[in-house]
């Protein structure tokens, strides 16, 4: 990535951050006090987002297990993930989280964008990982908002953290998957994405210097049913692929 275009993308993210200033929540979301830049406190962005590397999780789905077993009750049912070798969701979908990531993906206050990548970042780096591979927004929806919240954070992790992006998938549908059921998106998903051209993909292999027995990680912002994550990962295997992950911000548990 050129000078230029770093240069203009730091030029930008703090024109966002004066924005976000002046346009965004005044109020922690957690605890309610005054804020500035961010819709939370210092002491609540420190202690509320802690990330647990610590806990036993679901070989499957990621999340905390409450028992002995190394499942979750919902995957030991009917698990959808089967082409993942690994997903850490960070944090749950419950209570502030929920209005945290509607401010951000919905609102568009876009200084919460940093806030998540230096979260990521951390957890990519707990996990030894260095290419990262952005779930791809819906057509025309960068056209028409300025901008996708994955999109954004996945160039902030190369600009700022030195992650390494492989942009390889990209969405065939207009389709917002959170309009649907669990059984329509498991019915639809799988053709919601597809890889990107073959040249278009040796091309951003070779740029990155990547090789297929490289550790890569699918990033999405939130898991609900991970059906989009296993569309994903099953293309990536396909391809060649035979280590690929998952990181989300949040999930729904």
């Amino acid at each position: 990535m050129g000078f230029l275009f770093k240069f203009r993308f730091l030029l930008l993210t703090l024109l966002r951050l004066l924005f976000s200033f002046l346009n965004g929540n005044k109020t922690c979301v957690v605890c309610g006090k005054d804020t500035l830049l961010l819709p939370l406190c210092r002491n609540c962005a420190r202690e509320t987002f802690k990330i647990d590397f610590t806990s036993s999780r679901c070989r499957f789905c990621g999340k905390i297990l409450i028992s002995t077993k190394d499942t979750c009750m919902e995957c030991r049912e009917n698990s959808v993930l089967k082409h993942l070798d690994f997903i850490f969701p960070m944090y749950s979908y419950r209570l502030w989280n929920k209005e945290l990531l509607f401010l951000w993906k919905i609102n568009g206050q876009r200084s919460l964008s940093y806030f998540f990548a230096a979260k990521v970042s951390l957890a990519l780096e707990k996990l030894g990982i260095s290419f990262i591979v952005p779930v791809p927004p819906r057509k025309g929806k960068i056209a028409k908002n300025g901008w996708d919240q994955i999109d954004e954070l996945c160039t902030l992790l190369n600009v700022f953290f030195g992650h390494k992006i492989l942009r390889l998938l990209e969405r065939t549908t207009k389709l917002q998957q959170k309009k649907l059921d669990r059984e329509n998106r498991l019915n639809t998903i799988e053709s919601a994405y597809r890889l990107l051209p073959e040249k278009v993909l040796e091309k951003n292999l070779k740029r990155m210097k990547t090789c297929l027995s490289d550790k890569i990680c699918i990033i999405d912002d939130v898991c609900t049913t991970g059906s989009t994550l296993e569309a994903c990962a099953k293309l990536l295997k396909e391809y060649g692929f035979s280590q690929v992950g998952a990181l989300t911000i949040f999930t729904v548990d």
